[in-house]
């Protein structure tokens, strides 16, 4: 397939989507040229269906760092950008900061040391902060392809990018006359493009005519640098936005920490890194996900699991090598692949049971990979303003993974050992718990 609409899927520059979408969800494409009758962009169905697809519009871009002093995230993610069903799901970019920081008994630490391991839903020093900018606050591609600049009353983000894979992001929470910053960011992203993936669309997403979904890896393996401030006024960010439907939270012995100093500071460099640029018309609840990654910047090293629920398209892994001094990359695909999950804990916060440990083993034309994979952190990201969102749960993980890469002789290509990784589990939740942070 080579339509315009395909080519538009598979564009690997920088750019914000959105603008783009807002032609193709009349039926034309980007400068006004209309959709044909056949084309997979076209979907059937009248001005209600529209509206639909139109309130299932998302486009995220997901920075992680995994450094000793700070394993998190920040996540930009544009959801139903036109407002449509307000009452049924939110409207705007909503911009998450969590993770998780080292213990207090080992704060002087944090240069060298990761966090402790932790077996409880939540850990001790973790931090889960979010904000909803409305969509009219919001910039695309300013001042560059990719950019972005969003303020309100209490935040600025300012994010401008180097190529698909390379980014730097400010973000500050707390603004005005005699207010304290409550968080500040910053944050450098070098993707190592050698490894880059290429976009992978799903259009196996049946749920809404014309769903499909775009996930775009240009980052795998990053190095990333940056600064975390948290400061004594966090308490009341996360209050508000708590006010908001928001899950957020920091740990007490966190709190505790910002109230004895003016702020708590976390600072990494040349740590690894893991980017995502994903988009659609998805209805995000219907489809829950699992995925991992881990990145291996020093020895330019890559994996990314990728499973959708419902789509054989989008359940691959990517795996990224170094091979007689060449970058390699090799993609494993739905039917090479064994994905089990061993291990697994009711969790009281989400109310469900959730994997603490996945296996995999992938095979396919002379290559064969395993992996063991333990969560050791779980940062619930957890929304309470619509009923769309209220009865489905997103799981930030991290942990340590172990993978071996070998050839048909057997000969290794490539290996790690606890290395850290990261991820996310998505899926629908029956029943909330009465201590669903999004709801206290």
């Amino acid at each position: 397939m080579n339509s315009p609409f395909d080519r538009m899927l598979a564009d690997t520059s920088a750019a914000w989507r959105w603008p783009d979408y807002q032609s193709l969800l009349e039926g034309a494409l980007p400068g006004g040229a209309p959709l044909e009758a056949g084309d997979p962009g076209r979907a059937p169905g009248g001005r209600l269906l529209a509206l639909i697809r139109a309130a299932c519009f998302i486009e995220w871009r997901y920075y992680s760092v995994l450094a000793p002093a700070f394993r998190g995230i920040v996540g930009l993610a544009l959801v139903n950008p036109r407002g449509h069903a307000p009452s049924l799901t939110e409207s705007g970019l909503l911009t998450i900061v969590a993770g998780v920081l080292p213990p207090i008994e080992t704060a002087d630490q944090a240069v060298t040391d990761p966090p402790a391991p932790v077996d409880s839903a939540v850990s001790p020093e973790s931090l889960s902060w979010m904000h909803l900018f409305p969509t009219a606050a919001c910039r695309f591609n300013q001042p560059d392809a990719g950019g972005l600049i969003a303020e309100d009353a209490t935040c600025r983000l300012e994010l401008r990018h180097d190529g698909a894979g390379g980014a730097d992001l400010t973000l500050q929470v707390g603004l005005g006359p005699g207010l304290r910053p409550a968080l500040k960011l910053e944050l450098q992203h070098r993707g190592l493009t050698a490894l880059a993936n290429p976009p992978a669309a799903g259009r196996d997403l049946r749920r809404v005519p014309g769903g499909h979904w775009v996930v775009h890896t240009p980052s795998p393996a990053a190095l990333t640098s940056g600064r975390l401030r948290l400061g004594p006024d966090l308490e009341s960010a996360l209050s508000a936005a708590v006010g908001d439907g928001a899950g957020a939270f920091a740990s007490p012995s966190l709190l505790q920490r910002l109230r004895g100093q003016a702020q708590d500071t976390a600072a990494w460099r040349s740590a690894n890194g893991y980017y995502e640029h994903s988009f659609g018309i998805h209805p995000l609840p219907f489809h829950g996900w699992d995925f991992l990654f881990v990145p291996d910047a020093e020895r330019g090293q890559s994996l990314v699991m990728q499973t959708y629920r419902g789509s054989r398209q989008l359940r691959y892994v990517e795996v990224g090598w170094q091979q007689g001094g060449r970058p390699r990359r090799h993609r494993f695909n739905h039917h090479e692949l064994q994905l089990t999950w061993p291990e697994r804990i009711a969790d009281p916060v989400l109310g469900v049971e959730r994997p603490v440990r996945r296996r995999l083993i992938a095979e396919g034309r002379g290559l064969r990979l395993t992996l063991d994979a333990h969560v050791q952190h779980c940062i619930p990201l957890l929304r309470s303003a619509r009923a769309a969102v209220r009865h489905f749960f997103i799981c930030e993980e991290i942990g340590l993974a172990n993978w071996t890469l070998t050839d048909a002789s057997g000969q290794v290509l490539a290996a790690v050992v606890d290395q850290p990784c990261g991820g996310e589990l998505a899926h629908r939740r029956w029943r909330v718990p009465a201590a669903d942070p999004a709801r206290s």
